[in-house]
């Protein structure tokens, strides 16, 4: 181009057939009196193609990349004689040299979920001199646990130079920002400031060589959050020497106790600053905790209160005048060549005013998926209808959904050959982005007719208050562990869970999960998994109802359950054939909530229905509540004496229960203050009525109260802070706030498919207690090979479904199924499977994959919802 002035601008542009856009400055010194304006704003790229900036630019340019969307599914192949090689990203930066110029990417949606993906890639370095700048604000990133940012060739800043990065989100990377090369700072600024970094499986930031600052120059890592359970928030290769220079770390988050891993070597008039870091949970105050969480010696290590607004640990101090706080902020008042919020020496380019653009709706339907695919930020409908996720990882991250709320509807999915679909929210940590998200409106997820066969459902993260999240009318299936390769850290993966609740946190929320059927069938496998640091439960719920659960563990909880506020964690209705039951082995911890496990069927060959390992903590007005259960084996298990569980102006419920074995309870219930109660009665063992005197040898063990079968009793039938009274007709009348036959303190709304759910009935109402007993079913095997039929005693009405499948020339099984149209009140229905061969018949073992029969495929139809 000519001209002294070069202005380009694009704006609103759309890139299709793997189209890509290449801005090349000058590849030796440029002209002088030269200047260059280019914006590129609007852009969007989802078919594989991407944006290149290369080589030098004059001083006084400004190049900027803002409000763009830059997706890449399969790797971008660039086209050219740029040198780029091998070279695939959604935004490479080339051989860029930025002397007295400035390269700004803002508000900016980068993907790239292709194998060994990197999503903006600088080549050749960053060479920064003269008051040059680069500055990355706004911007979104996300891979397959690729690397996000990579710098290869290191960084040279000098003379009052700038590299920022602002506001930035980075989601599933193994590192956020990677420097394979030196770095070296000389009288020039360095600022991490106010970025997540979500999910990272490595280190979030990485320098694989040395790093040096020199001359006055500043390192600031502020208010920066790392959501990583396995590595710090910074690691440093080699040595980091700072020589009359200071680092600084300010208000920044991580969920390991150590936050840094490196070597410090500090030269004469050089300091390590520090204030109001969190680390493991803990707030650091001394410099002996920071030392302990990687941050060098302790006699070199300054600290600052978080009520102390010191310049020189929170601001560059070459361009600040002073430093006060305001409203909790501690805020820097620049003096001359000083700009933005820490006085560096070059400010941030003025960007064109945000564009409120419509909310976008993303719909994939009717399709096959074998590759990952990307929702665009700021979506505020995701539909995914009709759609086969084959071997492959979905992701929908609520947080960069639409901020006034977001609907997500997952309406007749298969999930075959290790697909995991995940759901995620926000992070554990709340940190300035966190915390915005925190502002944006609802999520509804409708997930229904879904069918998993060796597949998984992840739910993970923090949802906005108001959320309902509802998974219904589904079957998912596992024979085999499916890689969980999203949940750093997590030890979930090898039992092949199929429902996954990791890290997850219901604040005024729910969760819902009604008339499915949840089955693992490898050895030591667990159905359903809670997992992650804890499952917290702040005025919100989770209720599992009307569901059947079948493997080793039904469901086992590795993260413990906190809930408060008036939360409710439910289980009801459901049938559970397993080893193990509802197994919580890091314990149960309630403040004024309800943990019900009510009107339960099905057999146990080990263990117990409801099982709470470690603390099991019931405090002011808690309710646990077993009732209404007719299961073969053992009802309740909490923890002994010394641990017990401990009961503090709480409920506990047993009542109304049949099991079997010999007794119907183990451990130790201790109760505390006043208000305490142990409700006892109603019980049957192995077919006997138990009375009273005959509690303790079933293990009932501690200061209970009997209730008789004929007793209309509040403590067993009623949420005693939610509820007003009880009726003549033994009804709870439920308080403001109560809801449900029960009076429980969340709203857990009946859920109707993918259709929205219906909405809060009337604070105050009156509910009606019924009870409906069906007899216990009768399984009854029969001799013949591989024949098992179940006997039901049920309604009259039957669905008799018949499918023959031929597996081979020589196979013809009929597959019978019969059950009822009211499938929630019989057991499981049982598939029968007959054979005429002539090598003999299909056996169990031919089946489990032991024998040397022809691998075959079984397909059956089964009732609704199954």
């Amino acid at each position: 181009m000519s001209g002294s002035v070069r202005n380009v601008t694009l704006a609103n542009c759309l890139f299709v057939d793997g189209a890509s856009l290449h801005v090349v400055g000058w590849r030796s010194d440029p002209p002088a009196g030269e200047r260059v304006d280019v914006l590129i704003s609007g852009l969007e790229s989802r078919s594989g193609g991407g944006v290149v900036v290369a080589n030098r630019f004059p001083p006084g340019s400004r190049v900027t990349v803002v409000d763009s969307v830059l997706i890449a599914e399969k790797r971008v192949a660039y086209r050219g004689d740029y040198d780029l090689g091998d070279a695939s990203a959604c935004l490479v930066v080339q051989n860029v040299n930025l002397t007295g110029s400035v390269l700004t990417i803002a508000r900016t949606h980068v993907a790239a979920v292709f194998g060994d993906a990197v999503g903006v890639l600088f080549v050749g370095g960053v060479a920064l001199s003269s008051r040059g700048a680069l500055y990355v604000d706004g911007l979104l990133v996300q891979t397959a646990l690729g690397l996000c940012v990579l710098v290869e060739g290191g960084v040279a800043a000098s003379g009052g130079s700038v590299v920022a990065f602002v506001d930035s989100d980075f989601l599933l990377c193994k590192h956020a920002v990677s420097v394979r090369g030196a770095v070296s700072v000389s009288g020039s600024a360095v600022a991490l400031v106010r970025s997540d970094f979500s999910s990272t499986e490595d280190y979030a930031v990485v320098f694989y060589s040395t790093v040096s600052l020199a001359g006055g120059s500043m390192l600031l890592a502020k208010g920066n959050v790392h959501e990583g359970v396995s590595r710090e928030m910074l690691y440093a290769a080699g040595a980091v020497t700072a020589a009359g220079s200071t680092l600084s770390f300010v208000r920044n988050r991580a969920l390991l106790p150590r936050m840094l891993s490196l070597g410090l070597s500090l030269a004469a008039g050089a300091h390590v600053r520090v204030a109001c870091s969190d680390a493991g949970g803990r707030v650091l105050s001394t410099a002996e905790e920071y030392a302990a969480a990687g941050f060098g010696d302790a006699g070199r290590i300054d600290v600052a209160g978080c009520d102390d607004c010191d310049r020189d640990t929170y601001c560059y101090a070459p361009g600040t005048a002073s430093a006060s706080m305001r409203n909790g902020v501690c805020v820097c008042a620049c003096g001359s060549g000083g700009y933005g919020e820490a006085c560096v020496p070059v400010g941030a380019p003025a960007l064109p005013p945000a564009v409120g653009a419509a909310s976008s709706v993303f719909v994939r339907e009717g399709v096959t998926v074998r590759s990952v695919f990307v929702v665009p930020a700021g979506a505020s409908e995701v539909t995914l209808r009709h759609v086969v996720l084959d071997g492959v990882s979905a992701v929908l991250y609520v947080p960069w959904m639409a901020r006034d709320g977001v609907r997500i509807v997952v309406q007749d999915v298969s999930l075959l050959n290790g697909a995991v679909l995940y759901v995620m929210g926000g992070g554990a940590l709340r940190g300035a982005r966190a915390a915005r998200s925190d502002e944006g409106g609802p999520v509804e997820l409708s997930v229904c007719d879904v069918e998993a066969l060796n597949g998984a459902l992840v739910l993970t993260g923090k949802f906005p208050a108001g959320s309902v999240l509802t998974v219904t009318d589904s079957l998912l299936v596992a024979a085999r562990p499916t890689p969980l390769v999203y949940l750093s850290g997590s030890q979930s993966s090898p039992y092949a869970p199929v429902l996954v609740l990791s890290g997850l946190r219901l604040v005024r929320s729910v969760l819902v999960v009604s008339g499915v059927a949840l089955v693992t069938v490898v050895t030591g496998g667990r159905t359903v998994v809670v997992d992650g640091a804890v499952l917290e439960l702040v005025g919100g719920g989770v209720a599992v109802d009307a569901a059947v659960f079948g493997g080793e563990y039904a469901l086992y909880a590795s993260a413990r359950v906190v809930a408060s506020e008036g939360a409710v964690l439910r289980v009801s209705g459901s049938q559970v054939y397993a080893a193990h039951g509802l197994v919580f082995d890091s314990g149960v911890e309630a403040n004024a909530s309800a943990v019900v496990v009510n009107d339960n069927a099905g057999a146990l060959t080990d263990g117990a229905l409801l099982v709470l390992r470690g603390s099991a903590s019931f405090v002011s007005g808690s309710w646990l509540s077993v009732r209404g259960n007719s299961i073969s084996g053992r009802l309740l298990s909490v923890p002994s004496y010394p641990r017990c569980a401990e009961l503090v102006q709480s409920t506990l419920t047993l009542y109304g229960n049949a099991g079997s074995g010999s007794i119907v309870m183990d451990g130790t219930v201790a109760l505390g203050g006043a208000g305490r109660r142990f409700v006892v009665g109603c019980l049957t063992l192995n077919g006997q009525a138990l009375q009273p005197m005959d509690y303790r040898s079933a293990g009932i063990i501690g200061e209970f109260r009997p209730v008789a079968c004929s007793v209309c009793d509040a403590d067993v039938f009623c949420f005693a802070a939610a509820t007003r009274a009880m009726s003549g007709s033994c009804s709870c009348r439920c308080a403001e706030g109560g809801y449900g036959r029960d009076c429980l303190p969340v709203y857990l709304p009946h859920v109707d498919g993918c259709n929205r759910t219906s909405g809060m009935p009337p604070l105050s109402h009156t509910a009606t207690l019924t009870e409906t007993r069906s007899p216990t079913p009768t399984w009854t095997p029969s001799l013949s090979t591989a024949h098992y039929s179940p006997t039901h005693y049920s309604p009259t009405e039957t669905l008799q479904v018949t499918e023959t499948v031929t597996l081979s020339p020589t196979r013809t099984p009929t597959a019978s199924v019969s059950s009822t149209l009211w499938w929630s009140d019989v057991a499981c229905p049982t598939l029968a499977v007959t054979t005429t061969t002539a090598g003999g018949s299909l056996t169990q073992n031919d089946i489990r994959g032991g024998g040397s029969a022809v691998p075959t495929r079984l397909m059956v139809a089964l009732p609704p919802p199954f």
